[in-house]
């Protein structure tokens, strides 16, 4: 009896973990990671919390389709073995290009929420990444 409890407990949390693990498999992407938001989900998700016109989201929505079409073209154009550093500074320079057209999008008030958002998301994910770290 107690072989049967031990047998079907074990059952039970293989049977759970498997679940938690594949919880939502249409936002992963093929290396695990979550898919990125698409240009209009983005848009959505500034109109609301910035309170943008509709001129202000269709110019976002614009904006990042060209974004992602630049960042892919640099991404493609890296080499394996390549001059990272040489790649992470072009990066940083089209990040730094997006930034100064974003803000010529929104108005002042509107920039610097976003800013402090951008901010506190990447306090949130240090934050993860320090807790994941002292896990180990």
């Amino acid at each position: 009896m107690k072989k049967l409890l031990i047998l079907l407990a074990a059952a039970a949390l293989t049977v759970g973990t498997t679940n938690a693990q594949t919880a939502n498999p249409s936002q992963r992407s093929a290396n695990g990671r979550p898919e990125p938001a698409t240009p209009e989900q983005l848009a959505d998700r500034l109109t609301k919390q910035l309170t943008l016109s509709a001129d202000q989201r269709t110019q976002i929505v614009s904006l990042e389709q060209a974004r992602r079409a630049e960042m892919q073209t640099m991404r493609g154009q890296m080499q394996p073995g390549g001059d990272r550093t040489a790649m992470r500074q072009t990066m940083q320079t089209a990040r730094d290009k997006y930034d100064a057209q974003l803000k010529g999008i929104l108005t002042a008030d509107q920039y610097t929420q976003y800013s402090q958002q951008r901010e506190e998301r990447a306090d949130n994910r240090g934050s993860r990444k320090m807790k994941m770290k002292t896990k180990s």
